[in-house]
């Protein structure tokens, strides 16, 4: 059996349930002044964090998922996901984008990112924006493009969001950590 580029949940999320989920960001969400996108990378979203312990209750489904995906596609080590842990909150307005990067980082000597998971947060559909893999060739994700999906795949994989032409792009993302790769 070949290993999946990703695993997806269209409309795992029904409206009211992200309405609520983008509430509680709004309310605990912390600003920084700064990001640090990937190395020679454009990326023009703007960026909030918020803790796992504000929003864990909501996430229930979300981590349910990612967890089956990983038994039933990648079959990575993963640490338990804890409550301080810091999810990253991405808003792409009109003309914003993230060009080709990769999420993990092999600098940390004990650990690595093993799985990008993202629930699409957006209220109302958008034009634009389309998350796009690279596996040998580029790999399209529409079933990501609905408010109240998610997806989940492996960190070390190329992908990039297509400038948003217009609407408002929001997602929720949570990194997966597990030991090093050997």
């Amino acid at each position: 059996m070949r290993k999946a580029v990703f695993s997806s949940a269209k409309g795992l999320y029904k409206k009211d349930e992200i309405n609520k989920i983008n509430e509680i960001i709004n309310e605990h969400k912390e600003i920084k002044n700064f990001d640090s996108p990937a190395k020679a990378s454009i990326k023009t979203s703007e960026l909030s964090f918020i803790r796992y312990s504000y929003i864990a209750p909501l996430l229930n489904k979300f981590l349910g998922f990612c967890m089956s995906s990983n038994v039933n596609y990648f079959g990575f080590d993963l640490f338990p996901i804890n409550f301080d842990k810091v999810l990253t909150f991405n808003t792409y307005n009109q003309d914003n984008e993230y060009s080709w990067h990769i999420d993990a980082d092999s600098e940390h000597p004990v650990r690595d990112i093993k799985l990008t998971a993202m629930i699409n947060c957006s209220e109302e559909k958008y034009e634009g924006g389309e998350l796009v893999l690279f596996k040998g060739s580029e790999v399209k994700c529409p079933e990501f493009e609905e408010p109240g999906s998610a997806i989940v795949f492996p960190s070390f994989t190329n992908h990039k969001v297509n400038k948003v032409l217009s609407g408002k792009r929001k997602t929720l993302a949570m990194w997966m950590w597990g030991p090093k790769f050997r």
